[in-house]
């Protein structure tokens, strides 16, 4: 393993060991806390038990170890300032002993001792243990959690986590997260290894989705931050940050091996090859009885509009959709490199046929046009969930995804790393503007909508093993996203082939340090570094080709922004049951609108908005019993108008008079952690966490019509405020045998205000805000078992979604804006996995077992969402 006693000559046996050509490297990633449970994560890690000789406790703080170190590395940069050294008892054993080390070399006095229990004190240093042993809220999803809940559509691996969403989850083939009802432009930034892409893009008559497109089989993990965050990449998260690792090679290698191939192939159920486009642009489904009324009326339509319907759905046991990937990994003594090939082909999904209900035929009647041409004429009453009888294929749910990922890793020295990555992402995908789903043609196939991303990453990261004061990294990234979205779209009996092209750029870099002091007066670290971002948004291509432009202000989106940040951190822990911490971040952003904008008769000027300004975070955390804390969180973002709100286009026209503010979020958390080891049996882990939180987002920006300065009238403004409250419950228990986790959120207050007195909980009269209301409450339940020595792992998840509030709903909002309300549904998921070797495990899924017919929350468009999915995989690594 390399391990050598710490400030001492290398022993014998140290010296044979590190004598190996080439020395395992690992991913640590170990916060600073007690000492013991930093050995049982580094343990863990690595597979080296560390014994103590005397068996006197072991005490004080050891300092953080992140980064793709040897286990020596590690070890020597753990123990720094322990007053704690070790020796090599063997390859997988190492002993503590105290320094200074005798001048001989070896530590005396070794005997038999007993390992730690890796299992009990591993856990404080866990990522998906941070949410109950910090400050604040945060979500940790692990590849094996990704993959179980994959689902059918691209967001279905984020379901389940309280006060997380994800909006137009089953029209769009892209992620666009809600954070306790923030969402959208910026709000919530998504990093793809530190890098951003998210694109903006027109929705008709719902508004504007923002979406990033990323494939989960590319993914290796995700943290999500609830709420302002202070590190580097938390510009304008007024809602929170999602952070996503694509895979490394540690997720390939087996263990002890320095090449490893990885092979995984998977199968789903429910689902048809999409039909043909007919003559008028698209494929009618049956639900499509329809023209120019919106839902929860009476319809009226010729029956030829609805020929093509599709209600043969497979059996659970055919699957007509399949995925799959081969990843391959090479590790040397001075780097690494992963290059990883997937590709995903899922057609147009079935809803489900529990709970879902035919429309009604009130009458036909035979009428005489004014030709003398005789037309039966149906009348249709629907309930007003959408467009889709139980059991049909839902159009514009397709996929055919391509994505490519090549990383690479290079030990300049033992203190420098430097990290390199391009992934590429294709995606054919199905979609349809919603309004024309809501209010003119109904369900129709539409054409492929298509999307090509290119990201480039570059990390360079400096620790030095015996220097606290540095802790260095630096990023630069670039993204572009090329979106072109085609839908057959009827107005008042015109067709019209509208869609959305734009081509966006993102170009950006940042630094950070951390500097780590201990003395007297307790620990302290401070992180401190800065960013800057350029983005750019243009036509796609030949715009004649998608828009039909009939005023001013309709053209292609085209502008650029530019948005430089620095902050500094600081977390001061004077006594082991008090922690501080402290943090401000400066912003100034610069927004610039290519498109002229009538401000006047005859009068044209181009939109610039610029802003700036301080953020301050503040925490405090008191732990009065050992595993128990209580914490309060203050914390403020402020995000300027995205490049989208700052331009013309489609939806609305910017304002080059209307001096725009940034949103500013007050955000304060109160709550409670609990994490236990060993409760119940020895080993057990026991996690609980309460929170109640107050969002208020003062100057919050969306789209209104008013007598402001400026001669179009609708434009994205500032409204007073806007207010998210509620209360939010984790509880997980592990103790191998069998695991669970329940979640829920229930949110009690819920304002936009125009003014300081002219409040409504339904939004702004056509705004954006109303559009990203979250159910009033949320709830799951996951319970499994792992069996035959943990090899076979069985399990299920129960979530419930509520209601769209009632006085959320569209009366408040009305205008350009139509929202699709969803009625509450209950979703039952089951899984399987079985390990039959090291080499070899297969999956089995059953995702909404109950077949419950049912509409996704946050859904822009009124479709069902998929009916019982059969999912099975098998990986194999060699």
């Amino acid at each position: 393993m390399g391990l050598s006693c710490l400030h001492a000559p290398q022993s014998v046996l140290a010296q044979q060991v590190a004598a190996a050509s080439e020395q395992a490297r690992y991913e640590f990633n170990i916060d600073a806390q007690p000492v013991l449970a930093a050995l049982g994560r580094f343990s863990a890690i690595t597979g080296i038990a560390v014994l103590r000789a005397d068996q006197s406790a072991i005490e004080g703080r050891a300092a953080a170890v992140s980064g793709n170190l040897t286990s020596e590395q590690a070890l020597q940069r753990l123990l720094t300032g322990t007053g704690l050294g070790y020796r090599v008892v063997d390859a997988g054993t190492v002993e503590l002993v105290d320094l200074p080390p005798p001048a001989t070399g070896d530590a005396p006095g070794a005997m038999t001792l007993d390992r730690l229990d890796v299992n009990a004190e591993a856990i404080r240093g866990r990522p998906e243990d941070l949410n109950f042993t910090r400050a604040g809220s945060q979500v940790y999803l692990s590849e094996e959690r990704i993959q179980r809940f994959r689902g059918s559509s691209v967001g279905d691996f984020l379901k389940g986590e309280p006060g997380v969403l994800t909006g137009d989850n089953r029209n769009s083939g892209a992620v666009d997260i809600n954070i306790r009802g923030m969402q959208g432009f910026g709000r919530v930034p998504v990093l793809v290894d530190g890098s951003q892409q998210q694109n903006t893009v027109y929705r008709g008559y719902s508004g504007a989705a923002s979406r990033n497109y990323i494939d989960p089989d590319m993914i290796g993990s995700v943290t999500i931050e609830k709420g302002p965050t202070s590190g580097v990449d938390g510009v304008g998260a007024t809602g929170g940050v999602a952070r996503m690792q694509t895979l490394n090679p540690q997720d390939i290698l087996l263990d002890g091996k320095d090449f490893g191939l990885r092979v995984r192939g998977g199968l789903m159920g429910n689902t048809t090859s999409p039909p043909a486009a007919n003559s008028k642009g698209g494929t009618y489904g049956q639900g499509s009885y329809t023209t120019g009324c919106n839902w929860g009326c009476t319809l009226e339509t010729v029956p030829d509009f609805y020929a093509y319907t599709n209600t043969d759905r497979p059996d659970d046991h055919e699957f007509n959709s399949a995925s799959g990937s081969i990843a391959m990994a090479k590790r040397w003594s001075m780097g690494e490199v992963l290059g990883v090939y997937s590709r995903r082909r899922n057609g147009n999904y079935y809803a489900g046929e529990r709970g879902g209900r035919q429309p009604s035929f009130s009458s036909r009647v035979v009428t005489t046009d004014r030709n003398g041409r005789e037309t039966e004429t149906t009348t249709v009453t629907f309930d007003g969930l959408n467009r889709y009888v139980a059991g049909e294929e839902v159009l514009n749910t397709s996929q055919n995804n391509t994505s490519y990922l090549l990383k690479g890793r290079l030990w300049l020295a033992d203190e420098h790393q430097l990290t390199a990555s391009y992934m590429n992402y294709q995606s054919e995908f199905g979609e349809l503007m919603p309004s024309v789903i809501i209010r003119f043609d109904g369900a129709v196939q539409a054409p492929m909508s298509e999307v090509e991303v290119d990201t480039y990453t570059l990390n360079y990261n400096w620790k030095p093993l015996d220097n606290d004061w540095i802790d260095l990294d630096a990023n630069l990234w670039r993204t572009k996203t090329d979106t072109r979205i085609v839908t057959p779209y009827s107005f008042f009996g015109i067709d019209f082939p509208q869609g959305y092209w734009d081509l966006a750029k993102r170009t950006g870099t940042d630094i950070s340090n951390t500097s780590r002091l201990h003395g007297k007066l307790g620990e302290l670290s401070l992180n401190y570094g800065g960013s800057y971002v350029y983005e750019t948004l243009e036509p796609g291509g030949d715009t004649s080709e998608l828009y039909t432009g009939f005023g001013d202000g309709l053209e292609a989106r085209d502008g650029w922004r530019k948005e430089y940040s620095g902050f500094i951190s600081g977390e001061w822990k004077p006594w082991q049951w008090l922690t501080l911490n402290a943090s401000v971040r400066y912003t100034d952003t610069e927004s610039h609108d290519r498109n002229a904008v009538r401000v006047a008769t005859g009068v044209y000027e181009y939109n610039v908005d610029r802003n700036s300004g301080f953020a301050p975070i503040y925490s405090i955390t008191v732990e009065p019993l050992a595993g128990w804390q209580l914490y309060a969180k203050y914390a403020e973002a402020i995000r300027s108008p995205s490049l989208f709100e700052s331009t013309t286009g489609w939806s609305f026209s910017s304002a080059p008079r209307l001096d725009l503010q940034p949103e500013r979020a007050r955000n304060l958390e109160l709550g409670s952690n609990l994490a236990l080891d060993s409760l119940l049996v020895d080993g057990d882990q026991a996690r609980a966490k309460v929170a109640y939180f107050e969002n208020r987002v003062n100057n919050y920006l969306t789209r209104s019509i008013g007598n402001w300065d400026s001669f179009n009238g609708t434009t994205v403004r500032n409204i007073h405020h806007a207010v998210f409250r509620g209360v939010e419950a984790s509880i997980g228990y592990d103790n191998g045998l069998v695991f669970g986790q329940a979640s829920g959120i229930h949110y009690d207050k819920i304002l936009f205000c125009k003014t300081q007195d002219d409040c409504r909980p339904g939004g702004v009269q056509n705004g954006y805000a109303q559009l990203h209301v979250p159910p009033k409450y949320s709830a799951s339940l996951t319970l499994g078992t792992r069996l035959f020595q943990q090899r076979l792992t069985l399990g299920g998840r129960i979530s419930r979604e509520g209601e769209r509030p009632a006085e959320n709903n569209n009366a408040d909002s009305g205008g350009y804006t139509t929202l699709a309300v969803w009625d509450p549904y209950t979703l039952i998921d089951v899984f399987a996995s079985y390990e039959h070797s090291d080499h070899l495990t297969v999956d089995l899924n059953i995702d909404n077992l109950r077949d419950q017919y049912y509409m996704d929350v946050l859904n822009l468009g009124l479709m069902p969402s998929p009916g019982r999915t059969v999912r099975a995989s098998l990986t194999y690594n060699f």
